[in-house]
């Protein structure tokens, strides 16, 4: 038998490419079936926490302290986005034992640390993380008394020159705050 020539053994190819194509698209799509059921669960999961939550008190946390951003204002803005949601976000309660606790772990990072060397005219960047999270007394098998757990959470990066680092953190706490509530209607259901 006389071999093909090139031309021919790239169309015989071709002609089996269909059928391959075809089941790679077939597993494609049960992935991604499999893959949306568990993506709505994990929704379900990260907001069931959130389930009967009816008052909440807001806390504020640094680590370390950042000078720019009085406790007051943060706490006033994320009070502020919840005060707007009402009544699809928790009461604002003071003697509340569950939290909506806001961390601000932003820290002044020189230019000549985060190059490695020296650059003239070079300033200091507020680098770190803004995390807001959800905390709820629950009651675990052994302990006799609740114990504070973290039933929700979320957390952004901020990075922006040292003097810019305080209206970015504001920001990004009222951004934060609106997940939560955006979350909050979720767990409350249709």
């Amino acid at each position: 038998m006389a071999a093909r020539p090139p031309a021919d053994r790239l169309r015989a190819g071709a002609a089996r490419r269909p059928a391959a194509t075809a089941r790679a698209a077939a597993a494609l799509c049960v992935a991604l079936a499999g893959a949306g059921a568990t993506a709505a669960e994990a929704v379900e999961e990260s907001v069931r926490g959130l389930h009967g939550l009816r008052r909440v008190a807001v806390e504020i946390a640094f680590s370390p302290a950042h000078a720019g951003v009085p406790a007051d204002d943060a706490q006033s803005r994320i009070e502020d986005v919840l005060r707007a949601s009402l009544p699809t976000a928790p009461v604002l309660d003071a003697r509340s034992p569950d939290r909506l606790r806001l961390t601000i772990s932003v820290r002044e990072v020189s230019s000549t640390e985060l190059r490695g060397f020296y650059l003239p005219f070079s300033g200091s960047y507020g680098i770190g993380l803004v995390r807001l999270a959800a905390e709820r007394m629950v009651t675990l098998p052994g302990p006799p008394t609740p114990v504070r757990a973290v039933v929700w959470q979320v957390e952004r990066h901020t990075r922006a020159s040292w003097r810019a680092s305080a209206d970015e953190i504001l920001g990004i706490a009222e951004d934060l705050a609106e997940l939560f509530v955006e979350d909050y209607r979720r767990a409350l259901g249709p």
